[in-house]
């Protein structure tokens, strides 16, 4: 059938409660502190799971329709636009998952995670530095394709970004592509599985990156 652009380029949405994606749970409960705020948090999905392991939660969102959901399942939320409404140093960790992509003014919410933080700010965005390689092999991923993203970051400049706010910053390329997706379940599929999780053949896409930044000790 016949598509429109509108319904390929659709705007990205929260991750609803009870289906995020486990990575990133595992990479907060890794540099996170037991106390965390999740800015941008959508439905709260990640802080949710989060609170349910007994870490201590906030959820800030400037769409009231998605807090709204985030705390008919428990989650503690603000509504916020600009200006986060904690004092400096209020929570060990902030958490950006999926957000700083989709947000014109970066230099606002950074300044502002940063100075809530205590402990480290963490924070995951798609990776673009194989854009065109991957164009050139006839091979995308579904979180490229959203309307609504306004910056892109391999990185360097996810690197260059964040070093102005933070004491240290370590950049992990992560949620790789692998070759045997798009093999059909068949003796090649099971091949190339095994040779990779062995490590005898290693991931050439990333399709995200994850960021660790401490904050700075004044």
């Amino acid at each position: 059938m016949l598509k429109t652009r509108q319904e390929i380029y659709q705007p990205g949405f929260p991750a609803p409660p009870g289906q995020h994606y486990g990575a990133f749970i595992r990479f907060a409960k890794r540099h996170a502190g037991t106390s965390i705020l999740d800015l941008g948090c959508g439905y709260g999905a990640y802080s949710g799971a989060l609170l349910k392991e007994g870490l201590k939660c906030v959820g800030c969102d400037i769409n009231l329709n998605y807090l709204r959901t985030a705390v008919q399942h428990g989650l503690p939320v603000v509504n916020v636009d600009t200006m986060l409404p904690f004092s400096d140093r209020s929570f060990d960790s902030v958490m950006l998952f999926e957000v700083i992509e989709h947000v014109p003014d970066l230099q606002s919410i950074l300044k502002e995670a940063f100075r809530v933080a205590r402990k480290n700010v963490l924070i995951t965005v798609p990776n673009s530095e194989d854009v065109e390689r991957m164009k050139a092999n006839d091979v995308t991923y579904a979180h490229m394709l959203s309307s609504d993203h306004v910056h892109f970051f391999d990185p360097d400049s996810f690197q260059k970004l964040l070093q102005p706010y933070c004491k240290r910053v370590v950049i992990e390329r992560s949620d790789p592509i692998y070759p045997f997706w798009f093999v059909g379940r068949s003796l090649p599929f099971y091949a190339l599985r095994i040779l990779f999780r062995i490590g005898v053949l290693k991931p050439n896409f990333f399709t995200r990156l994850y960021a660790v930044a401490s904050v700075r000790q004044n």
